[in-house]
This record gives C-alpha cells, sequence and structure tokens, in this order.
C-alpha cells in the first residue's frame, strides 16, 4: 500500500537526519580538537530525546518497508532488497563500533570540560579518533541505501 511506502520514506528521512546531524556535528568538533565543542554538543544530545528518535524510525522504517514489499506484492528475496538488507547491516554494525567509540570519547570531553580529566589528554584521543571515517561511512552507506531503492539495481 501506498502509505506504508510513504511512511517507510518518511520513518528513514528522520533517521538519516537526526543521526547523520548529530555524527556530523561530533566529526566537526573532533576534527577542529574543540573539547568544549565536543562536550556541548554530547550533552545537549544526552539531554535530548535525538537519538531515540532515530532508533525508533530506524525499527519503523523497516517495518514500514517490509510492509510496503508484502503488500504490494514484492519478493522479499530480490537483489536491490537483499543489497538494502545488508546495507543496513552493516550500518548497524558501523555505528555499534566506531559509533560507541565516538561516544566514549564525547564523555571523556565532559569530563575534561569539568575539570576532571586532562584536556590535552581528549585533544590526543580526538587526534586518533576515526569520528571522520565513521561520518564518511554512515554517509556512504546512506547514500547506498538510498540509490539501491531508488534504481533497484538488482
Amino acid at each position: 500500500m501506498l502509505i506504508f511506502k510513504v511512511m517507510h520514506i518518511l520513518s528513514m528521512v528522520t533517521m538519516i537526519t537526526i543521526f547523520s546531524g548529530g555524527e556530523f556535528f561530533y566529526a566537526f568538533a573532533i576534527w577542529r580538537r574543540d573539547v568544549r565543542a565536543l562536550a556541548t554538543i554530547h550533552r545537549l544530545e544526552k539531554q535530548s530525546r535525538a537519538p531515540i528518535v532515530g532508533i525508533a524510525a530506524l525499527f519503523a522504517g523497516v517495518v514500514f518497508g517490509l510492509l510496503t514489499a508484502a503488500t504490494g506484492g514484492m519478493d522479499f528475496f530480490q537483489g536491490w532488497l537483499i543489497a538494502a538488507y545488508v546495507l543496513v547491516a552493516v550500518f548497524l554494525i558501523n555505528a555499534n563500533t566506531l559509533g560507541l567509540r565516538l561516544i566514549k570519547l564525547a564523555d571523556k570531553a565532559i569530563e575534561a570540560d569539568e575539570g576532571k580529566r586532562p584536556a590535552e589528554e581528549v585533544v590526543r584521543d580526538m587526534a586518533a579518533s576515526k569520528a571522520g571515517l565513521f561520518f564518511i561511512l554512515n554517509a556512504a552507506i546512506f547514500a547506498a541505501i538510498i540509490v539501491d531503492m531508488v534504481l533497484k539495481p538488482f
């Protein structure tokens, strides 16, 4: 049904907006080696419901996508759908590896901003961080999913 397709698209756009926006600001603060900015961004995110809304939108998008396929008479094992399943799995793995490291670094930035940890230590960790790679990988994954969904190349 068309409503499931619309809800799938809206849910996924919401998820991508929330996660990409936050990731961009984290990556930018780390790239600048700005401990206070990273601490502030992380505090704001922790106080918001954005991560919960992003995760809820992701799962809603998956459910609506499956409902779209089921009610639209699509084969769940078409190549482009399998590619989408794999890309979503890669996104989740990336989020749970590099993303969790980013959160730990942001927690250290808060400690440094509060004077509980040397800022120089956090700056060293920022220099060694893979935040830019995390952001680029997720952006590439999201772009690949969009291309796959629109073009259905397989």
